[in-house]
Protein backbone atom coordinates (compact mmCIF):
# COMPACT_ATOMS: atom_id res chain seq x y z
CA UNK A 1 0.00 0.00 0.00
CA UNK A 2 1.43 3.34 -1.07
CA UNK A 3 1.32 6.02 1.57
CA UNK A 4 1.64 9.76 1.39
CA UNK A 5 -1.70 11.41 2.02
CA UNK A 6 -1.91 11.28 5.78
CA UNK A 7 -4.51 13.52 7.33
CA UNK A 8 -4.05 15.57 10.45
CA UNK A 9 -7.22 17.08 11.93
CA UNK A 10 -8.81 17.46 8.51
CA UNK A 11 -5.71 18.90 6.83
CA UNK A 12 -3.63 16.93 4.33
CA UNK A 13 -0.19 16.22 5.73
CA UNK A 14 1.44 14.36 2.79
CA UNK A 15 3.53 12.44 5.29
CA UNK A 16 4.34 8.85 6.16
CA UNK A 17 1.75 7.40 8.54
CA UNK A 18 4.31 7.26 11.36
CA UNK A 19 5.50 10.86 11.05
CA UNK A 20 3.77 12.17 14.18
CA UNK A 21 5.61 10.25 16.95
CA UNK A 22 8.99 10.86 15.30
CA UNK A 23 8.40 14.60 14.96
CA UNK A 24 6.94 14.78 18.47
CA UNK A 25 9.99 13.11 19.97
CA UNK A 26 12.27 15.40 17.95
CA UNK A 27 10.53 18.57 19.11
CA UNK A 28 10.58 17.35 22.71
CA UNK A 29 14.33 16.70 22.49
CA UNK A 30 15.22 19.98 20.79
CA UNK A 31 12.71 22.42 22.36
CA UNK A 32 13.26 24.91 19.52
CA UNK A 33 13.13 28.66 19.83
CA UNK A 34 11.54 28.96 16.39
CA UNK A 35 10.43 26.88 13.40
CA UNK A 36 10.62 27.63 9.68
CA UNK A 37 8.95 25.52 7.01
CA UNK A 38 9.35 25.82 3.26
CA UNK A 39 6.29 24.34 1.56
CA UNK A 40 3.05 24.74 3.52
CA UNK A 41 1.07 22.59 1.02
CA UNK A 42 -1.90 20.93 2.75
CA UNK A 43 -0.94 22.44 6.10
CA UNK A 44 -1.38 19.28 8.16
CA UNK A 45 2.32 18.85 8.93
CA UNK A 46 2.90 22.37 10.21
CA UNK A 47 -0.35 22.25 12.20
CA UNK A 48 0.91 19.10 13.91
CA UNK A 49 4.21 20.87 14.70
CA UNK A 50 2.34 23.87 16.13
CA UNK A 51 0.09 21.71 18.29
CA UNK A 52 2.97 19.57 19.60
CA UNK A 53 4.78 22.76 20.63
CA UNK A 54 1.60 24.01 22.31
CA UNK A 55 1.24 20.75 24.23
CA UNK A 56 4.83 21.20 25.41
CA UNK A 57 3.96 24.64 26.74
CA UNK A 58 5.95 26.33 23.95
CA UNK A 59 3.02 28.42 22.77
CA UNK A 60 5.24 31.48 22.27
CA UNK A 61 7.62 29.69 19.88
CA UNK A 62 6.98 31.25 16.46
CA UNK A 63 6.10 28.94 13.57
CA UNK A 64 6.61 30.47 10.14
CA UNK A 65 5.89 28.77 6.81
CA UNK A 66 6.19 29.76 3.14
CA UNK A 67 4.38 28.64 0.03
CA UNK A 68 3.82 30.14 -3.41
CA UNK A 69 0.03 29.71 -3.73
CA UNK A 70 -2.59 30.88 -1.26
CA UNK A 71 -5.19 28.30 -0.22
CA UNK A 72 -8.61 29.03 1.30
CA UNK A 73 -7.92 26.83 4.31
CA UNK A 74 -4.77 28.77 5.25
CA UNK A 75 -6.79 31.31 7.20
CA UNK A 76 -7.88 28.59 9.60
CA UNK A 77 -4.20 27.67 10.10
CA UNK A 78 -3.37 31.32 10.70
CA UNK A 79 -5.96 31.32 13.47
CA UNK A 80 -3.90 28.54 15.08
CA UNK A 81 -0.91 30.91 15.45
CA UNK A 82 0.94 29.78 12.31
CA UNK A 83 2.44 32.57 10.19
CA UNK A 84 1.81 31.64 6.56
CA UNK A 85 3.62 33.69 3.92
CA UNK A 86 2.81 33.49 0.22
CA UNK A 87 6.08 34.34 -1.48
CA UNK A 88 8.77 32.58 -3.48
CA UNK A 89 12.14 33.06 -1.77
CA UNK A 90 14.16 31.30 -4.47
CA UNK A 91 15.24 31.93 -8.06
CA UNK A 92 13.45 30.38 -11.03
CA UNK A 93 15.52 27.18 -10.81
CA UNK A 94 15.13 26.98 -7.02
CA UNK A 95 18.90 26.74 -6.66
CA UNK A 96 19.53 30.07 -4.93
CA UNK A 97 17.90 31.94 -2.08
CA UNK A 98 17.17 35.34 -3.61
CA UNK A 99 15.27 36.87 -0.69
CA UNK A 100 17.52 36.00 2.25
CA UNK A 101 16.30 39.05 4.18
CA UNK A 102 12.94 37.32 4.61
CA UNK A 103 14.26 34.33 6.57
CA UNK A 104 17.97 34.63 7.44
CA UNK A 105 17.54 37.16 10.29
CA UNK A 106 14.76 34.95 11.67
CA UNK A 107 16.93 31.81 11.48
CA UNK A 108 19.87 33.55 13.10
CA UNK A 109 18.02 34.89 16.11
CA UNK A 110 19.23 33.57 19.46
CA UNK A 111 18.22 30.03 20.34
CA UNK A 112 17.70 26.89 18.29
CA UNK A 113 16.04 27.10 14.89
CA UNK A 114 14.52 24.14 13.06
CA UNK A 115 14.12 24.42 9.27
CA UNK A 116 11.86 21.95 7.42
CA UNK A 117 12.46 21.88 3.63
CA UNK A 118 9.34 20.47 2.02
CA UNK A 119 8.58 22.74 -0.93
CA UNK A 120 8.82 22.29 -4.68
CA UNK A 121 12.60 21.76 -4.86
CA UNK A 122 13.84 20.32 -1.60
CA UNK A 123 17.46 19.90 -2.70
CA UNK A 124 17.73 23.55 -3.70
CA UNK A 125 15.98 24.65 -0.53
CA UNK A 126 18.29 22.58 1.69
CA UNK A 127 21.46 23.61 -0.14
CA UNK A 128 20.68 27.33 -0.18
CA UNK A 129 19.40 27.59 3.41
CA UNK A 130 21.97 25.33 5.11
CA UNK A 131 24.77 27.95 4.94
CA UNK A 132 22.60 30.33 6.98
CA UNK A 133 21.79 28.15 9.97
CA UNK A 134 23.72 28.56 13.21
CA UNK A 135 25.70 26.07 15.20
CA UNK A 136 23.17 23.91 17.04
CA UNK A 137 20.39 24.53 14.50
CA UNK A 138 18.66 21.73 12.57
CA UNK A 139 17.75 21.46 8.91
CA UNK A 140 15.55 18.73 7.47
CA UNK A 141 14.38 17.69 3.99
CA UNK A 142 11.38 15.54 3.11
CA UNK A 143 11.11 12.79 0.46
CA UNK A 144 14.68 11.80 1.34
CA UNK A 145 16.04 8.33 0.71
CA UNK A 146 19.81 7.98 0.98
CA UNK A 147 20.35 6.26 -2.40
CA UNK A 148 18.30 5.63 -5.53
CA UNK A 149 19.06 1.91 -5.18
CA UNK A 150 17.58 1.84 -1.68
CA UNK A 151 14.52 3.69 -2.97
CA UNK A 152 13.98 1.23 -5.82
CA UNK A 153 14.56 -1.87 -3.71
CA UNK A 154 12.92 -1.01 -0.41
CA UNK A 155 10.60 1.99 -0.71
CA UNK A 156 8.95 2.34 -4.12
CA UNK A 157 5.58 0.62 -4.18
CA UNK A 158 6.06 -0.54 -0.58
CA UNK A 159 6.58 2.37 1.78
CA UNK A 160 6.86 5.60 -0.20
CA UNK A 161 6.65 6.49 -3.87
CA UNK A 162 8.67 9.70 -3.93
CA UNK A 163 12.42 10.16 -3.78
CA UNK A 164 13.24 13.83 -4.29
CA UNK A 165 16.41 14.05 -2.19
CA UNK A 166 19.35 11.66 -2.23
CA UNK A 167 22.38 12.10 0.00
CA UNK A 168 24.72 12.73 -2.94
CA UNK A 169 22.82 15.95 -3.75
CA UNK A 170 23.18 17.47 -0.28
CA UNK A 171 26.50 15.95 0.75
CA UNK A 172 28.73 18.80 -0.45
CA UNK A 173 26.90 21.44 1.57
CA UNK A 174 26.70 19.05 4.52
CA UNK A 175 30.48 18.66 4.55
CA UNK A 176 31.15 22.35 3.95
CA UNK A 177 28.72 23.48 6.67
CA UNK A 178 29.66 20.75 9.18
CA UNK A 179 26.21 19.18 9.20
CA UNK A 180 25.85 15.81 10.89
CA UNK A 181 22.99 13.31 10.77
CA UNK A 182 20.59 13.42 13.70
CA UNK A 183 18.57 10.27 14.47
CA UNK A 184 19.28 9.08 10.93
CA UNK A 185 17.39 5.79 11.12
CA UNK A 186 14.26 7.19 12.79
CA UNK A 187 13.96 10.00 10.27
CA UNK A 188 14.88 7.70 7.39
CA UNK A 189 11.93 5.49 8.25
CA UNK A 190 9.57 8.43 7.64
CA UNK A 191 11.51 9.61 4.54
CA UNK A 192 13.04 12.70 6.12
CA UNK A 193 16.68 13.60 6.66
CA UNK A 194 17.60 15.64 9.72
CA UNK A 195 21.00 17.27 10.20
CA UNK A 196 22.42 19.40 12.97
CA UNK A 197 25.10 22.04 12.46
CA UNK A 198 28.09 21.24 14.67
Amino acid sequence: MVRGHTEYKGFTAQQHDNFYPVIKKFLEEVKPSRVLEIGTAGGGFILAVREILNEMGLTNVPVKTYDVIESPYYNKLRESNIEINIENLFDHAYLNLVKPEKIVPYIQEEGTTIVFCDGGHKIGEFNSIAPHIKKGDYILAHDYIDTWENYQQNFKGKIWDWCEVEEKYINDVSVKENLEFYNKEEFGNIVWVCKIKK
